[in-house]
Order: C-alpha cells, then sequence, then structure tokens
C-alpha cells in the first residue's frame, strides 16, 4: 500500500491557516498566526483571542496594578435612555 504524504503546507502548520481577528477593546483587526493557533492548542485553549497584542498587554498590566478593565462597550443590542 502506498503512503499518503500530507500536503505541502499540512506539513508544520497541523491544520492552521493565519486568521484576521477583531480586537474587543479597540476594534482593530489582528492576525491569528499558525505558531500562536499551535501555543494555544499546546496549552489547551479552545478559544481565539479577543484582544490585540497591544490591548492585551494593557488588559494584563491592568489587572497585575489591580484595576479594573475598562468599562466594557456596550452590546449593539442595547440602547442608552
Amino acid at each position: 500500500m502506498e503512503e499518503k504524504l500530507p500536503a505541502e503546507g499540512d506539513r508544520n502548520n497541523k491544520g492552521f491557516e493565519s486568521r484576521v481577528l477583531l480586537c474587543c477593546e479597540c476594534g482593530e483587526e489582528f492576525v491569528f498566526t499558525i505558531e500562536a493557533q499551535e501555543y494555544f492548542a499546546e496549552r489547551g485553549y479552545t478559544e481565539d483571542p479577543r484582544r490585540c497584542k497591544a490591548c492585551y498587554t494593557r488588559y494584563k498590566k491592568a489587572q497585575r496594578n489591580g484595576k479594573q478593565e475598562q468599562e466594557p462597550v456596550a452590546s449593539p443590542n442595547t440602547r442608552s435612555v
């Protein structure tokens, strides 16, 4: 029986592809790289990151300093009265 080799793109990335995500803090697009996806998978994380690198760093720094996270952005389904 002939051994089937993985496609060229599948050899090193375990089926991951870089993806563009939207930061929940600043609204900017950021790339969720293959390497970052592998890092997340190795640690058992099942959800994609919600923040870009800059916002994540700012968020973690605020947590370490005992400050509260920025006020959450209003959901599109809510209205101010």
